[in-house]
């Protein structure tokens, strides 16, 4: 009895020490070693942990200069190349912003007479990856000539003067009109109104009648908008080149933009009753207002908006007694 019990517990003994062996190897070969051999530090290609020189930007409130949060857009314009507001990429979240060295500015400093004239405005520079730098200016656009300041133009340029201190819920940007166009060499003037494209500039100018008459003094806070300004806009917005504003790749730039931020003068009442006057009537003028919530502010053309533009066109024109032009 004696023997087979010291039997028994020999063997009990040499399976606890080989189960104790066997797990002593395990976790120095899962757990150990790959600790030892392993970089404290995340992988290179996981770029979530990377600092990138862009910050979060929230949720402005309503009115501000947000812009183009765009699944509405999809349904306006579903025959587009997509919505403005990307696919919802952490590049489309994050709004790359420099920071600004200008004197203050306001539009009355801006003469839109002289070609890239911008008052008392100092120069624009921004901090780049390798400190400050000035930013060069872009070759000058090509304005098309052959088509003529005209009624429309001057009509939307005052429309744009009624409000001269332009401002919402993210601050006042009355400078960065005045920094785009003159990085672009032109007139304040032609780069805000003449930026737009020809058909958004006739529906606007019926639009803004329309709303005239009834007796709202309707103004512009935000027109045409190229790469370098959109670049300069506050707010949750569209990524750089992809704004209906006028942006590279969505509109083709310069001459192609068809959004504007809308507001009423200064003293004539509160912006939302112009907003409501979109919603009801809008859609004769083939203008949309895809964003009350987000950007109550932003107006932009609806899908029809070519063939609406040429019928009230060819209305303006006959009761001017002329014919349209090419």
């Amino acid at each position: 009895m004696r023997a087979y019990s010291a039997g028994t517990g020999d063997t009990i003994s040499f399976w606890s020490a080989l189960a104790g062996a066997v797990g002593c190897g395990g976790l120095m070969l899962f757990v150990a070693l790959p600790l030892a051999v392993s970089s404290p530090f995340p992988t290179p290609k996981d770029r979530v942990w990377i600092v990138e020189h862009a910050r979060p930007v929230a949720l402005a409130p309503m009115g501000t200069e947000t812009e183009e949060a765009i699944e509405a857009e999809a349904d306006l314009e579903a025959d587009e190349s997509g919505p403005e507001g990307g696919n919802g990429s952490p590049a489309d979240i994050l709004s790359w912003e420099p920071t600004f060295s200008l004197a203050s500015l306001s539009m009355v400093d801006a003469d839109p007479g002289v070609t890239g004239s911008l008052g008392g405005a100092a120069a624009v520079e921004a901090d780049g990856a390798e400190g400050a730098a000035t930013l060069a200016p872009a070759a000058p656009a090509k304005v098309r000539r052959g088509e003529a300041p005209d009624e429309i133009d001057d009509y939307l340029w005052e429309a744009y003067l009624r409000t001269p201190t332009k401002k919402d819920g993210s601050g006042d940007f009355t400078w960065k009109d005045p920094a785009a166009a003159k990085r672009m060499n032109m007139s304040l003037k032609d780069y805000v109104i003449r930026g737009m494209d020809r058909d958004f500039r006739e529906t606007l100018y019926h639009m803004g009648k329309a709303l005239d008459a009834d007796g709202l003094r309707w103004s512009i806070l935000s027109a045409f908008r190229d790469d370098f300004r959109q670049r300069l806009a506050s707010g949750f917005k569209a990524s750089v080149g992809n704004s209906l504003h006028g942006g590279s790749r969505r509109t083709g730039g310069y001459g192609h933009g068809r959004a504007i931020d809308i507001t009423i003068e200064h003293g004539s009442g509160d912006a939302s009753e112009v907003w409501r006057w979109i919603d009801r009537n809008g859609a004769r003028f083939a203008i949309a207002r895809p964003m009350p919530g987000y950007d109550p502010a932003h107006i932009q053309a609806r899908s029809n908006w070519k063939q609406i533009a040429e019928t009230l066109r060819a209305k303006r024109s006959r009761y001017a007694g002329a014919t349209p032009r090419d």
